[in-house]
Protein backbone atom coordinates (compact mmCIF):
# COMPACT_ATOMS: atom_id res chain seq x y z
CA UNK A 1 0.00 0.00 0.00
CA UNK A 2 1.55 3.30 -0.95
CA UNK A 3 1.46 6.60 1.24
CA UNK A 4 -1.29 7.90 -0.67
CA UNK A 5 -3.79 4.93 -0.54
CA UNK A 6 -3.22 5.02 2.92
CA UNK A 7 -3.89 8.01 3.69
CA UNK A 8 -7.39 7.64 1.04
CA UNK A 9 -8.22 4.85 3.27
CA UNK A 10 -7.69 6.78 6.74
CA UNK A 11 -9.37 9.39 5.37
CA UNK A 12 -12.37 7.50 4.27
CA UNK A 13 -12.29 5.56 7.73
CA UNK A 14 -12.90 8.93 9.46
CA UNK A 15 -15.71 9.76 6.78
CA UNK A 16 -17.84 6.48 8.09
CA UNK A 17 -16.77 7.44 11.57
CA UNK A 18 -18.29 10.82 11.07
CA UNK A 19 -21.75 9.18 9.06
CA UNK A 20 -22.00 6.83 11.82
CA UNK A 21 -22.54 9.62 14.54
CA UNK A 22 -25.12 11.58 12.36
CA UNK A 23 -26.78 8.42 11.75
CA UNK A 24 -26.60 8.28 15.77
CA UNK A 25 -27.53 11.56 16.12
CA UNK A 26 -30.18 11.75 14.12
CA UNK A 27 -31.94 8.57 15.37
CA UNK A 28 -31.83 10.31 19.23
CA UNK A 29 -33.51 13.37 17.77
CA UNK A 30 -36.22 11.37 16.37
CA UNK A 31 -36.68 9.41 19.40
CA UNK A 32 -36.92 12.26 21.32
CA UNK A 33 -39.40 14.09 18.41
CA UNK A 34 -41.39 10.78 18.83
CA UNK A 35 -41.74 10.99 22.68
CA UNK A 36 -42.32 14.68 22.77
CA UNK A 37 -45.53 14.38 20.53
CA UNK A 38 -46.17 10.70 21.20
CA UNK A 39 -45.44 9.59 17.44
CA UNK A 40 -45.66 5.53 17.24
CA UNK A 41 -44.96 5.91 13.97
CA UNK A 42 -41.96 7.75 13.86
CA UNK A 43 -40.54 5.19 16.70
CA UNK A 44 -41.15 2.57 14.59
CA UNK A 45 -38.92 4.39 11.61
CA UNK A 46 -36.06 5.19 14.66
CA UNK A 47 -36.13 1.09 15.53
CA UNK A 48 -35.72 0.10 11.66
CA UNK A 49 -32.75 2.05 11.30
CA UNK A 50 -31.05 0.61 14.08
CA UNK A 51 -30.07 -2.29 12.20
CA UNK A 52 -28.15 -0.02 9.47
CA UNK A 53 -26.05 1.68 12.42
CA UNK A 54 -25.21 -1.53 13.22
CA UNK A 55 -24.00 -2.30 9.54
CA UNK A 56 -21.67 0.65 9.56
CA UNK A 57 -20.62 0.36 12.83
CA UNK A 58 -19.46 -3.67 11.63
CA UNK A 59 -18.25 -2.28 8.30
CA UNK A 60 -16.08 0.53 10.05
CA UNK A 61 -14.36 -2.63 12.23
CA UNK A 62 -13.32 -4.38 9.56
CA UNK A 63 -12.43 -1.86 7.72
CA UNK A 64 -9.67 -0.96 10.58
CA UNK A 65 -8.67 -4.41 11.05
CA UNK A 66 -7.51 -4.42 7.24
CA UNK A 67 -5.68 -1.52 8.00
CA UNK A 68 -4.76 -2.59 11.18
CA UNK A 69 -2.65 -5.28 8.71
CA UNK A 70 -0.20 -2.83 7.34
CA UNK A 71 1.12 -1.26 10.55
CA UNK A 72 4.36 -2.02 9.50
CA UNK A 73 3.62 1.31 7.29
CA UNK A 74 2.07 3.33 10.06
CA UNK A 75 2.85 6.05 12.42
CA UNK A 76 2.52 6.20 16.14
CA UNK A 77 -0.75 8.68 15.55
CA UNK A 78 -2.18 6.58 12.85
CA UNK A 79 -1.94 3.43 14.45
CA UNK A 80 -3.44 4.90 17.66
CA UNK A 81 -6.12 6.32 15.73
CA UNK A 82 -6.99 2.40 14.43
CA UNK A 83 -7.27 1.40 17.78
CA UNK A 84 -9.12 3.83 19.05
CA UNK A 85 -11.93 3.82 15.73
CA UNK A 86 -12.97 0.46 17.21
CA UNK A 87 -14.17 2.12 20.65
CA UNK A 88 -15.51 5.12 19.02
CA UNK A 89 -17.58 3.34 16.31
CA UNK A 90 -18.91 0.55 19.51
CA UNK A 91 -19.95 3.84 21.51
CA UNK A 92 -21.40 5.62 18.40
CA UNK A 93 -23.52 2.50 17.84
CA UNK A 94 -24.74 2.32 21.71
CA UNK A 95 -25.86 5.66 21.35
CA UNK A 96 -27.97 4.39 18.28
CA UNK A 97 -29.15 1.29 20.23
CA UNK A 98 -29.95 3.93 23.34
CA UNK A 99 -32.54 5.67 20.53
CA UNK A 100 -34.02 2.80 19.61
CA UNK A 101 -34.90 1.70 23.18
CA UNK A 102 -36.17 5.03 23.97
CA UNK A 103 -38.89 4.54 20.48
CA UNK A 104 -39.38 0.28 22.06
CA UNK A 105 -40.71 2.23 25.15
CA UNK A 106 -42.48 4.66 24.15
CA UNK A 107 -44.40 1.56 21.95
CA UNK A 108 -45.13 -0.07 25.31
CA UNK A 109 -46.61 2.59 26.70
CA UNK A 110 -50.27 3.22 27.39
CA UNK A 111 -52.27 6.51 28.41
CA UNK A 112 -55.89 6.96 29.62
CA UNK A 113 -56.92 9.15 26.77
CA UNK A 114 -55.90 7.19 23.27
CA UNK A 115 -56.99 10.04 21.49
CA UNK A 116 -55.36 12.50 23.23
CA UNK A 117 -51.49 12.86 21.92
CA UNK A 118 -49.57 15.17 24.75
CA UNK A 119 -49.21 14.24 28.09
CA UNK A 120 -51.45 14.59 30.94
CA UNK A 121 -50.01 18.46 32.36
CA UNK A 122 -52.39 18.29 35.86
CA UNK A 123 -50.20 17.90 39.05
CA UNK A 124 -50.75 14.61 40.61
CA UNK A 125 -52.90 16.16 43.04
CA UNK A 126 -54.69 19.70 44.50
CA UNK A 127 -51.68 20.09 46.69
CA UNK A 128 -49.44 20.67 43.01
CA UNK A 129 -47.34 17.50 43.49
CA UNK A 130 -44.97 17.64 39.82
CA UNK A 131 -47.13 17.05 36.53
CA UNK A 132 -46.29 14.39 34.24
CA UNK A 133 -45.42 17.02 31.42
CA UNK A 134 -43.30 18.82 33.94
CA UNK A 135 -40.98 15.30 33.87
CA UNK A 136 -41.24 14.96 30.57
CA UNK A 137 -40.28 18.79 29.57
CA UNK A 138 -36.83 18.08 32.00
CA UNK A 139 -36.45 14.55 29.73
CA UNK A 140 -36.43 15.86 26.60
CA UNK A 141 -34.34 18.68 28.43
CA UNK A 142 -31.78 16.31 29.06
CA UNK A 143 -31.82 14.44 25.61
CA UNK A 144 -31.20 18.09 24.37
CA UNK A 145 -28.21 18.32 26.40
CA UNK A 146 -27.38 14.85 25.54
CA UNK A 147 -27.47 15.92 21.62
CA UNK A 148 -25.45 18.72 22.33
CA UNK A 149 -22.67 16.90 23.87
CA UNK A 150 -22.86 14.64 21.13
CA UNK A 151 -22.62 16.89 18.31
CA UNK A 152 -19.40 18.72 19.71
CA UNK A 153 -18.09 15.60 20.17
CA UNK A 154 -17.86 14.43 16.70
CA UNK A 155 -17.13 18.12 15.62
CA UNK A 156 -14.35 17.93 18.15
CA UNK A 157 -13.62 14.39 16.18
CA UNK A 158 -13.37 15.86 13.13
CA UNK A 159 -11.57 18.71 13.39
CA UNK A 160 -8.98 16.74 16.11
CA UNK A 161 -9.54 19.40 18.61
CA UNK A 162 -8.26 18.39 21.99
CA UNK A 163 -9.01 21.02 23.72
CA UNK A 164 -12.75 20.77 22.79
CA UNK A 165 -12.62 17.30 23.81
CA UNK A 166 -10.82 17.71 27.05
CA UNK A 167 -13.91 20.46 27.86
CA UNK A 168 -16.75 18.07 26.66
CA UNK A 169 -15.40 15.43 29.05
CA UNK A 170 -16.82 17.92 31.36
CA UNK A 171 -19.99 18.59 30.19
CA UNK A 172 -20.54 15.30 31.65
CA UNK A 173 -21.72 16.91 34.63
CA UNK A 174 -24.03 19.13 33.14
CA UNK A 175 -25.99 15.88 31.92
CA UNK A 176 -25.59 14.33 35.10
CA UNK A 177 -27.45 17.20 37.17
CA UNK A 178 -30.29 17.29 34.27
CA UNK A 179 -30.51 13.08 35.03
CA UNK A 180 -30.69 13.97 38.81
CA UNK A 181 -33.37 16.22 38.98
CA UNK A 182 -35.32 14.15 36.54
CA UNK A 183 -34.70 11.38 38.87
CA UNK A 184 -35.75 12.69 41.85
CA UNK A 185 -38.96 14.18 40.65
CA UNK A 186 -40.11 10.83 39.11
CA UNK A 187 -38.94 8.78 42.36
CA UNK A 188 -41.46 11.35 44.20
CA UNK A 189 -43.85 10.25 41.44
CA UNK A 190 -43.47 7.48 42.79
CA UNK A 191 -43.74 7.88 46.23
CA UNK A 192 -46.14 6.94 48.61
CA UNK A 193 -49.54 8.96 48.59
CA UNK A 194 -48.74 10.66 45.31
CA UNK A 195 -48.81 7.51 43.65
CA UNK A 196 -51.77 6.44 45.33
CA UNK A 197 -53.61 9.59 44.49
CA UNK A 198 -52.16 9.45 40.58
CA UNK A 199 -53.47 5.56 40.60
CA UNK A 200 -56.67 6.36 41.15
CA UNK A 201 -57.49 8.55 38.10
CA UNK A 202 -54.82 6.39 36.06
CA UNK A 203 -53.69 3.21 36.41
CA UNK A 204 -50.75 2.90 33.60
CA UNK A 205 -49.11 6.05 35.53
CA UNK A 206 -46.69 3.88 37.29
CA UNK A 207 -45.75 2.23 34.62
CA UNK A 208 -45.35 4.98 32.40
CA UNK A 209 -43.01 6.95 34.89
CA UNK A 210 -41.06 3.37 35.24
CA UNK A 211 -40.19 3.81 31.28
CA UNK A 212 -39.86 7.35 31.64
CA UNK A 213 -37.24 6.33 34.26
CA UNK A 214 -35.13 4.16 31.70
CA UNK A 215 -35.74 6.48 28.76
CA UNK A 216 -33.79 9.01 31.15
CA UNK A 217 -30.90 6.69 31.93
CA UNK A 218 -30.50 6.15 28.33
CA UNK A 219 -29.58 10.03 27.21
CA UNK A 220 -27.58 9.86 30.41
CA UNK A 221 -25.58 6.95 28.79
CA UNK A 222 -25.36 9.15 26.19
CA UNK A 223 -22.67 11.72 27.62
CA UNK A 224 -21.03 8.81 28.93
CA UNK A 225 -20.01 7.43 25.84
CA UNK A 226 -19.42 10.65 24.27
CA UNK A 227 -16.35 10.96 27.25
CA UNK A 228 -15.13 7.95 26.13
CA UNK A 229 -15.05 9.47 22.42
CA UNK A 230 -13.32 12.85 23.78
CA UNK A 231 -10.81 9.89 26.05
CA UNK A 232 -10.26 8.41 22.69
CA UNK A 233 -9.23 11.99 20.64
CA UNK A 234 -6.93 12.83 22.77
CA UNK A 235 -5.40 9.29 23.14
CA UNK A 236 -5.06 9.57 19.16
CA UNK A 237 -3.37 13.02 19.24
CA UNK A 238 -0.88 13.17 22.67
CA UNK A 239 -0.63 9.15 23.06
CA UNK A 240 -2.64 10.30 26.85
CA UNK A 241 -5.33 7.51 28.07
CA UNK A 242 -6.12 10.19 30.93
CA UNK A 243 -7.79 13.50 30.46
CA UNK A 244 -5.97 16.34 32.33
CA UNK A 245 -8.07 19.78 32.55
CA UNK A 246 -6.31 22.77 31.56
CA UNK A 247 -6.79 26.09 33.94
CA UNK A 248 -10.27 27.87 33.46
Amino acid sequence: MTETSLDEELQALDAQIVQLGAMSDDALEKALAALEMRDYAKASMVIGVDHTIDSVRKAIEEHAIRLLAWQQQLNGQQLRYLMSALMIASNLERIGDGAAGIAKMLLRMTFSDPKNTTFSSNPLDARGYVSEISILRGILDLGKEARRVLQGTMKAFAERDVKTARYLWQEDDVVDVRYHLVRHDLMNMLAGTQALTALRSDSDILLRATYLFWIAHKLERVADHCTNICERIVFIIEGETTITYPDL
